[in-house]
């Protein structure tokens, strides 16, 4: 840690991102509550932490929509926090969030998957690239549709630049919320076209929705 950092934290101390205690981004009692939304399947090259419900779907939406960007320090601590996710991530070389669309970004302010990623990188190695994957069309969000609608939508609107930063590369493709899984798999599909050797993902939160 910096003296920047150090100095920071003196006068804004880490506090947990669900209850405030101040001391780390999330507190011993708050994460152990959390486990009862933890999703315990996993498959091959798909992980999900959480399911979309209770404290963790309050938690992204206010991350996501109530300009509470410092969550993103509390959420890369509670997944990292997680022994089956660390086993995960060293079959991957590089971490690439899911991208927003330039407009969305300057309405937001900031991509919430991106913050998330970048901070896993720091902690664990693992290269992290933002410049790769890109949003060419912006639609409407994802929430409000229907499944084929998300199914549709989501087709032809990303696309690979800078392919030779993951030819033969494994790639982690990290998102906050997966439901029918039709952003993520799109995300997969053109980097896969791209030259990647294998592209798993990782979501923070599985919608049972569907």
């Amino acid at each position: 840690m910096n003296f920047l950092e150090k100095l920071l934290n003196i006068i804004f101390p880490i506090q947990c991102g669900i209850c405030g205690k101040i001391g780390n981004s999330i507190c011993d009692k708050c994460y152990n509550d959390l486990k009862k939304y933890e999703i315990k399947k996993q498959y091959e090259d798909l992980f999900f932490a959480y399911k979309y419900e209770g404290v963790i779907r309050n938690l992204i939406i206010k991350y996501k929509f109530h300009d509470k960007s410092y969550l993103y320090k509390t959420f890369s601590e509670i997944l990292l926090k997680n022994k089956n996710l660390c086993k995960f991530l060293k079959c991957y070389d590089i971490i690439i969030p899911v991208p927003l669309h330039k407009k969305r970004l300057q309405e937001r302010g900031y991509n919430q998957a991106d913050l998330i990623a970048k901070e896993i990188a720091k902690k664990t190695g693992l290269a992290y690239y933002n410049n790769v994957l890109i949003k060419n069309k912006n639609i409407k969000p994802q929430s409000i549709k229907n499944i084929q609608e998300r199914v549709n939508d989501v087709l032809g609107i990303y696309e690979v630049k800078n392919s030779e930063l993951i030819k033969e590369k494994n790639i982690l493709i990290f998102d906050d919320i997966y439901t029918t899984g039709s952003t993520a798999q799109e995300c997969k599909k053109e980097l896969l076209k791209s030259g990647a050797n294998k592209v798993g993902i990782l979501v923070l939160a599985k919608d049972y929705i569907n």
